[in-house]
């Protein structure tokens, strides 16, 4: 079907009835006339509303399809993405938006409402670490100093547990997704959790990692902590998981969402760097991961123009009481210039480079200098699905196609250096806000693998599992890296 003809008539139809209806409506207020006694009949009040409802609907089937498929589709140059693409096809088809929820602030509502809901719900098996840290992280992690008033706890949250007989399908050679949830977010709500529900149904066990400061109800016990996550904390959590807790050869994945990607991504690019210059070292690898809507540059992306109000200062807030405020006793005596530089920002960007210190650097341009995952993205050779959508209000999607700044890129943009990867593939939609990516145009729902009944459908989680599935079935000989 030719959808840009069907979208042209659609929206021609529209704006012409919504344009005849509107002056009907305004005269109708207009003193002595006669559309104000026309609308006093009973038939033609309702063939008004019969009317306006008609090209209400009309309106909203239009913004659905302009708004349903992929925008762009950038893949690097492994021939073997294609195969990926051929076992996973919903990747290519990208979400059709519900009719009413084609706005990107609008998918936001009934997606948190069912977050609320699902809160709780899964029964995680929980696991605790001590994580060490760096003293001063501009030091190689393998030389620098560790004291032990930096160590601290992270929870990994279980699903399904292991030796549950209760889950006997599942085993310590399952397929597992160490999951990177968002902004003040955990495993209840990375955010949702609708995602782990599916990797349930088809084999995945998941393991969500609740960093430090995200463990529901704890405070930080060290003032270490980092916006985006640490990938040495990722580091220490990843071989505990691998060598404790799963049998050798254990295909793994890695998933970040939101502000988890930032780790997700810096890490894949520390170690896929590692592992080129120094194929000897100890490194991790995963036979693929995901990133949904990542930000790229941290060094901008929480700038106004790109994390828009009213998110912007609402998060700004939320950071300030969730990580700071509530960890006084610990942060302020470590370093009380950024704790109070941290309280006073006037915006996320200012309150992430304030909080430098907390994350183990002397200052902002010494953290983006460490910790900014576009700075090595070329070396990634891992397999990686990016899903970003045009509408995103938090993440700007020119983050994506500007030019990189930085040196080492060669004046390309971030679309480019995908584009001249090996095994990157960025699929952008034309909806889906920032998250939900809501799917359906009629029955946005699907059945809930975990709960009974029903639950939203969101493409990013079920393009999100094709792709695992896919992956396995192309790339599972990484396993054994």
């Amino acid at each position: 079907m030719d959808y840009t003809l069907v979208e042209s008539l659609v929206v021609v139809s529209c704006t012409s009835t919504l344009t005849l209806w509107s002056v009907v409506l305004v005269l109708g207020f207009v003193k002595d006339t006669w559309v104000k006694e026309a609308l006093a009949r009973p038939t033609f009040s309702k063939q008004l509303w019969l009317g306006c409802s008609v090209a209400f609907l009309a309106y909203q089937t239009s913004q659905s399809l302009v708004k349903s498929g992929l925008a762009d589709l950038v893949k690097g140059n492994d021939p073997k993405l294609d195969e990926i693409l051929r076992l996973a096809p919903s990747i290519t088809r990208g979400p059709s938006p519900p009719l009413g929820l084609s706005n990107a602030h609008l998918q936001f509502a009934p997606w948190m409402i069912q977050n609320e809901f699902h809160n709780g719900a899964i029964p995680f098996q929980e696991k605790y670490l001590n994580l060490t840290a760096c003293l001063d992280k501009t030091v190689d992690t393998a030389t620098c100093y560790r004291p032990p008033n930096m160590t601290d706890e992270v929870r990994l949250d279980i699903f399904p547990p292991f030796d549950d007989p209760e889950y006997p399908q599942f085993n310590r050679s399952s397929p597992t997704i160490l999951f990177e949830p968002g902004l003040r977010c955990h495993s209840q709500d990375m955010p949702g959790n609708m995602i782990i529900r599916l990797a349930y149904e088809a084999g995945f066990r998941s393991i969500a990692i609740n960093r430090r400061g995200h463990i529901p109800g704890q405070k930080l016990k060290a003032p270490r902590w980092n916006l985006f996550g640490d990938i040495d904390d990722l580091e220490q959590t990843y071989w505990k998981v691998k060598e404790d807790m799963l049998e050798p050869d254990t295909p793994i994945f890695l998933h970040g969402i939101s502000s988890g990607c930032a780790v997700t991504v810096t890490a894949l690019s520390a170690w896929d760097k590692r592992r080129t210059l120094t194929p000897s070292a100890k490194t991790p690898s995963f036979v693929a991961a995901i990133t949904v809507t990542p930000g790229y540059d941290t060094s901008r992306v929480f700038e106004l123009e790109r994390f828009k109000v009213p998110y912007n200062p609402l998060m700004n807030y939320f950071v300030k009481s969730h990580f700071v405020e509530k960890n006084v006793d610990v942060l302020e005596p470590f370093s009380s210039s950024a704790y109070h530089d941290s309280l006073n920002a006037s915006n996320l960007q200012d309150f992430l480079g304030a909080a430098a210190p907390f994350a183990g650097y002397p200052n902002a341009s010494a953290y983006y200098a460490g910790e900014n995952p576009v700075n090595d993205l070329h070396y990634i050779n891992t397999p990686v699905f990016v899903m970003n959508s045009l509408d995103d209000p938090c993440c700007a999607i020119s983050n994506f196609y500007e030019k990189s700044p930085y040196p080492q890129h060669d004046g390309r943009s971030f679309a480019s250096i995908v584009n001249d990867s090996q095994r990157g593939l960025v699929a952008v939609t034309k909806s889906g806000s920032h998250c939900p990516f809501l799917d359906g145009m009629l029955f946005p729902f699907v059945r809930d693998p975990f709960g009974g009944g029903w639950m939203l459908k969101s493409w990013a989680d079920e393009a999100g599992i094709d792709f695992y599935k896919a992956a396995l079935q192309v790339y599972g000989d990484r396993a054994k890296m």
